[in-house]
């Protein structure tokens, strides 16, 4: 990764439609130049995937909650397959402390979130305790942030 990488990938995390000609014309580069790169970066895998960010709350998705989990260590791989299949859970992170797991969880409801998410938990063999913080307003949601080295 140079810092031609890193104003391509400044430019998509603005706008991920944004087309390798506008890119490069900002750059002083011709887009076979940016194309390239930008396949390149995608076949390394540091860009994942060109996605969209949706207010959640436009879509009937008005419950944000983080669920921090202590499990059975011996059943962590299988404990995190099973999160890995609730649609509502959107990020898994393992941690040091105080849980062993956070998971990002959005719903349409506190009861969706209790029959979709809780209950499920409840009978994950390996899960021992969950603790919810249901959030109440988002100030602000990224998905990265572009620092040069």
């Amino acid at each position: 990764m140079d810092d031609l990488d890193f104003a391509i990938l400044e430019h998509l995390t603005h706008n991920s439609r944004i087309h390798s000609t506008e890119i490069a014309s900002n750059l002083g580069l011709a887009t076979s130049t940016v194309h390239k790169r930008i396949e390149k970066l995608q076949s390394s895998g540091v860009v994942k995937q060109f996605t969209i960010l949706i207010d959640p709350m436009s879509i009937g998705l008005n419950v944000t909650t983080y669920i921090g989990l202590r499990i059975e260590q011996s059943k962590r791989i299988s404990v995190i397959n099973k999160l890995k299949n609730i649609n509502d859970v959107l990020e898994i992170y393992e941690l040091l402390e105080p849980y062993d797991l956070l998971l990002k969880v959005r719903t349409c409801d506190i009861h969706s979130l209790k029959e979709n998410v809780i209950h499920v938990l409840t009978n994950i063999d390996g899960v021992l305790e969950s603790n919810s913080l249901l959030t109440t307003k988002c100030h602000k949601e990224k998905t990265c942030i572009m620092l040069r080295k």
